[in-house]
């Protein structure tokens, strides 16, 4: 079984809009639209609920995007969405 190296995001603006920036440049843009938006929204509410869902949504996306499934791993869902389950 092969090593594998998992790329930790960290869950802060900054962190996810560098990842995306690297991994996924042209989410990054559509993350920092998003993110001033709740922020502005928190401003007048004074609610942090908006800015957190968008960073963990934002953040899981990171995440996926910096540590792509290997080879072996796209078989394994390639086999499973057509209903071969062995192995799993």
């Amino acid at each position: 079984m092969a090593t594998v190296t998992m790329v930790v995001v960290e869950r802060s603006g900054p962190a996810i809009r560098a990842a995306l920036a690297e991994h996924a440049p042209g989410d990054e843009a559509r993350f920092i639209a998003e993110l001033r938006e709740a922020l502005v929204r928190a401003g007048e509410d004074l609610d942090l609920a908006g800015p957190q869902a968008v960073l963990a949504r934002w953040h899981a996306l990171a995440t996926m995007a910096a540590n792509p499934l290997s080879a072996d791993e796209q078989v394994q869902l390639a086999r499973a969405r057509a209903g071969d389950l062995t192995g799993l």
